[in-house]
């Protein structure tokens, strides 16, 4: 079954991970491949090197673009059948140097802020939904 993504949104309803994405000035070579990973993501058909499991239901997809690394870290939803994008960086080194820490913590904090936020709408009544 194909998941949807969904891109994570602060409470007042900024959209973060897009402007990340933006504010890396991806290449036009670089948002296709992105494209196609994320696509492959939907479906399921990811290979091992692909992604990581950060643990704790944080997901890490890697797009190697020979020059520039990034990271786009996701959560899966399986009840919404959604992939949820909550952060995207530029790796800033390709000599296998691990992942900045904050930006793991930053993704982190995102998914659960959205899951209490989740978890919050579907507790109230329909007439306020």
């Amino acid at each position: 079954m194909t998941q949807r993504w969904e891109f994570y949104q602060t409470s007042v309803g900024a959209d973060v991970v897009r402007k990340e994405m933006f504010k890396c000035q991806l290449t036009r070579d670089e948002k296709a491949k992105l494209g196609r990973l994320m696509e492959r993501a939907q479906r399921g058909e990811l290979l091992a090197k692909d992604r990581k499991d950060l643990r704790g239901g944080l997901l890490e997809l890697r797009l190697d673009c020979g020059e520039r690394i990034f990271r786009l870290f996701y959560g899966e939803v399986e009840a919404a059948n959604v992939l949820l994008a909550v952060k995207f960086v530029n790796k800033k080194s390709t000599q296998g140097i691990a992942t900045d820490p904050t930006d793991i913590e930053t993704a982190r904090k995102r998914l659960n802020e959205w899951q209490i936020r989740s978890k919050r709408d579907d507790q109230r009544p329909d007439a306020l939904n």
